[in-house]
């Protein structure tokens, strides 16, 4: 993306996750720099994975990531319980494979998904959440805290790009970023592990759009300060929009 004046909105998303955003930020006249700092990994399942996905009472997944390296290992007709998503793009995906209802909040973060009304009452039952290598606890927290068995299942792993974090805060630094837009927790953290020390001070002036409370306490706790922080109202390409434009007008 090239543009003679400074380009103020670094977007981090995922490669593969991003496109629909930086097609709509393309589309609105937004200028950005695009820097995934994770990618994924297809994780080989184990039979007791198989076997926990027919017996469980319901199957959450947590990504597109989750959905395909899934689909690329296991038959269809394994996938018998209630599915839940806990965002639309995700269930798009499971829709496209299993042509099944998907249940997906409308707030599309797990807080969200533990406010569905179908997992209140779930006293006795044996839940699986499909995931990457970590993250998600909050959903297993939630449904455990109401007498549900919570069980993992990773169909992928998530892997730090090898980036020079020092180049790139340069680079960052010349085009005149002003915002980053960081969709999960461990996006944020990574971003302060790549960058040195000496140079995490203009991470932590910089403005961000994070998509959760806990990742809001997360960069409290990074240094950043309150006033620098928007939350955006879902995790979702249109939330994501709707926040880089409202930070576009006042810029």
């Amino acid at each position: 993306m090239t543009s003679t004046s400074a380009i103020p909105f670094l977007i981090t998303r995922p490669a593969g996750k991003a496109d629909n955003l930086l097609a709509s930020l393309d589309d609105d006249g937004i200028d950005y720099l695009y820097q995934p700092l994770i990618t994924t990994a297809q994780v080989g399942l184990k039979t007791q994975d198989i076997q926990l996905l027919q017996q469980a009472d319901a199957v959450i997944f947590v990504s597109v990531s989750a959905v395909s390296c899934l689909q690329s290992q296991v038959d269809a007709a394994v996938l018998t319980a209630p599915l839940f998503a806990v965002g639309q793009t995700t269930a798009m995906a499971l829709q496209r494979w299993l042509a099944r209802e998907v249940i997906v909040p409308e707030d599309q973060r797990s807080e969200g998904l533990l406010q569905l009304p179908q997992l209140q009452q779930v006293a006795g039952k044996t839940l699986a959440v499909v995931r990457g290598n970590a993250g998600r606890e909050l959903i297993k927290q939630g449904l455990v805290s109401r007498g549900a068995t919570v069980r993992y299942i990773q169909s992928y792993k998530r892997l730090p790009l090898p980036l020079d974090g020092a180049l790139l805060c340069q680079q960052w630094q010349l085009a005149g970023i002003r915002c980053i837009v960081a969709t999960s927790n461990e996006i944020l953290q990574q971003l302060f592990s790549l960058v040195p020390a000496a140079n995490q001070y203009w991470l932590q002036q910089c403005d961000w759009i994070l998509v959760s409370p806990r990742m809001q306490d997360s960069a409290l706790a990074l240094g950043i300060a309150p006033e620098n922080i928007t939350l955006a109202v879902n995790a979702n390409d249109s939330a994501l929009l709707a926040a880089i434009s409202q930070l576009k007008r006042e810029y």
